[in-house]
């Protein structure tokens, strides 16, 4: 069962041709004085996902054998169905977002959980593995390596 939708690599490919346009449009207009900027950003960004990843290290509870045994059986199992081959740090977070997520940080893959939404999906084991199986839908088709590559520099062409 094809679970890819069919239209990824066509809009992504839209997507890199658009914002390399922009992008040079913008270094050329500019005289390369935006590269500076975007250095500057960067930096700023890495700082800021690194705060993130203190957070989230601090806050959240890492599933593993020893702590939440069930969940992380369920993300080893998801693993190998998506075809993640390394399994990524998983967190389990206490906040009021109905969401999970997958990020990346020096080339390690977190994916972080929400324990409303895990609470909310106890009595449906299917739905859990779906809500894991999102997240690591991410990382396997590189999401967040393409994701940063093709960022707009105007917030409105999202």
């Amino acid at each position: 069962m094809n679970l890819v939708y069919k239209h990824e690599k066509p809009l992504l490919l839209v997507t890199a041709v658009l914002a390399v346009a922009i992008w040079l449009a913008l270094i050329l207009g500019t005289l390369g004085i935006v590269l500076l900027y975007l250095l500057v950003g960067y930096v700023f960004f890495l700082f800021a996902h690194s705060a993130f990843i203190s957070h989230l290290k601090g806050s959240g509870v890492r599933i593993s054998r020893e702590q939440y045994p069930d969940l992380y059986d369920r993300l080893i199992r998801c693993c190998e169905k998506v075809g993640v081959k390394e399994v990524p740090e998983a967190y389990l977070l206490r906040t009021d977002f109905f969401n999970a997520l997958a990020t990346k940080f020096l080339g390690r893959h977190f994916v972080v959980l929400f324990t409303d939404v895990v609470d909310a999906l106890e009595e449906r084991p299917d739905a859990i593995d779906f809500y894991i199986g999102h997240e690591l839908g991410h990382i396997h088709r590189r999401h967040l390596s393409w994701g940063p590559r093709c960022w707009h520099p105007l917030p409105g062409c999202l």
